[in-house]
């Protein structure tokens, strides 16, 4: 991956006015789960469930803000505390004269993080002790001192989600993205989002790429080895076909932007699992039964292929609707046969069953976390809503959202007809912050790039 240089970017005509809000989706593994960690295709595709960052002006002009509500977490610098030398000397920064602030000691190509400049951002985060608070100051931080300059006044960041953070949805990669974008479009790097929702997109434009590849960087931040498919997810949307390749060789990514949205019923099992036990678990399962898990491997890499397939067609029909929901029961039958399944997750799938909602599998680890459900589309009102207090009534937690659809947006707030009532921190819960801000609710306020 090449990660754009800031200053090549630059472009004074493209700064925003501020307020604006942007948002990304969160993901969901739709095929593939544990076989990509053998060398298969997995695919993944957006939902409807995002994170939305809004950026004002602060009330000190030397003061930058980061507010998390959803985590509890808040935080305040100064703009003359970020380590503005040391990413003149091993970064590439846009400086207020318009010269390259460049040494030999960074790659333009480079997609890793700086060390130097991660050893000079430490002292801003050294009171932070939360991990999930840390990670999160750290992303924005480690993006702010590349994308921006000290001459910029101070701007107040304030995100929220209706992502469950910590249920394999791509949260931290949503938050990524808006964070890139955000800070892209007040540093001038790139232009507002001018797509409308319905637009078609037939290649990805240089700005969507800018903001990729820097969430790319702030996803290094969060997780360390991140695989690219959830930021990618989060910045293109539709969908997303991604396969690790050996040594060397680099893996390959192919996007779907134009994936069209499918009703889809999320069902949070809140049941805690670790991936890391779950994947050692199936590559153990591999090692000793190599034959028997090899055909296993290939049954699933077979549904991917031909999930891809189905995906990529020009229309989609109910046909293709029809076939899609057989893939995803076949998967989940393999995924069980792998021993990734949970209670929790075939309870889930029985209430689905019995009540003709749609076709259910686990998405991502297993061994708890989430379902996904494809809808069928002539499901009553009463069926729906059945189904999900039954669901409800066994502790679990359901999202109706949909499959695919658009990636990251810009919401000019001088279209909204009362700016105050989009103030992010000001929003109760999850359903408010969707009626009121959402890209479902207010799709003639959101353009995407």
């Amino acid at each position: 991956m090449t990660v754009p240089d800031p200053k090549t970017n630059q472009n004074q005509n493209n700064k925003v006015q501020v307020p604006f809000l942007v948002s990304a989706p969160g993901k969901v593994i739709i095929f593939g789960e544990h076989s990509a960690v053998h060398g298969k295709p997995a695919i993944a595709a957006a939902l409807s469930l995002r994170t939305y960052l809004s950026v004002s002006k602060s009330e000190s002009p030397d003061t930058v803000s980061l507010i998390f509500p959803d985590i509890n977490f808040s935080k305040q610098w100064k703009v003359s505390d970020f380590p503005w030398e040391a990413a003149a000397k091993y970064q590439v920064i846009p400086s207020n004269d318009g010269k390259l602030n460049n040494s030999a000691a960074f790659s333009k190509s480079s997609d890793e993080l700086v060390p130097e400049l991660v050893s000079a951002l430490a002292e801003m985060l050294v009171t932070i002790d939360d991990p999930t608070h840390y990670s999160a100051a750290y992303a924005f931080v480690y993006l702010y001192v590349n994308i921006c300059n000290s001459k910029m006044p101070g701007y107040t960041f304030t995100a929220r989600s209706t992502l469950p953070v910590g249920a394999g949805l791509g949260s931290s990669a949503s938050l990524a993205v808006c964070l890139a974008s955000s800070l892209a479009l007040i540093g001038g790097h790139i232009a507002p989002a001018s797509l409308s929702i319905n637009e078609l997109v037939a290649t990805d434009s240089p700005d969507s790429d800018f903001i990729h590849s820097w969430s790319f960087l702030a996803e290094k931040c969060i997780h360390g080895n991140p695989s690219g498919i959830d930021n990618a997810v989060a910045c293109y949307g539709g969908a997303v076909m991604f396969q690790r390749m050996k040594s060397s060789v680099p893996s390959v990514r192919t996007a779907m932007r134009n994936f069209p949205p499918l009703k889809l019923l999320l069902t949070n099992t809140k049941q805690p699992r670790r991936t890391a036990d779950l994947v050692a678990k199936v590559s153990a399962l591999v090692s000793d039964f190599p034959k028997s898990s090899g055909v296993i491997m290939d049954a699933i890499d077979y549904i991917t292929r031909e999930g891809y397939k189905l995906m990529i067609r020009p229309f989609f029909d109910n046909e293709a609707k029809s076939r899609f929901r057989e893939l995803i029961r076949m998967n989940h039958g393999l995924l069980v046969s792998l021993g990734v399944s949970h209670p929790t997750l075939e309870r889930v799938k029985l209430c689905c069953d019995e009540l003709e909602i749609g076709d259910t599998k686990l998405t991502g680890a297993g061994g708890g976390g989430c379902a996904i459900t494809l809808l069928r589309d002539e499901l009553s009102e009463s069926t729906m809503k059945n189904a999900e207090a039954r669901l409800v009534s066994e502790g679990f937690e359901t999202f109706e959202t949909t499959l695919g659809g658009k990636g990251v947006g810009y919401c000019p707030l001088d279209k909204a007809a009362d700016v105050d009532k989009f103030d992010l921190f000001r929003l109760e819960d999850r359903e408010e912050i969707e009626s009121t801000v959402g890209v479902g609710a207010n799709p003639n306020f959101w353009s995407f790039w």
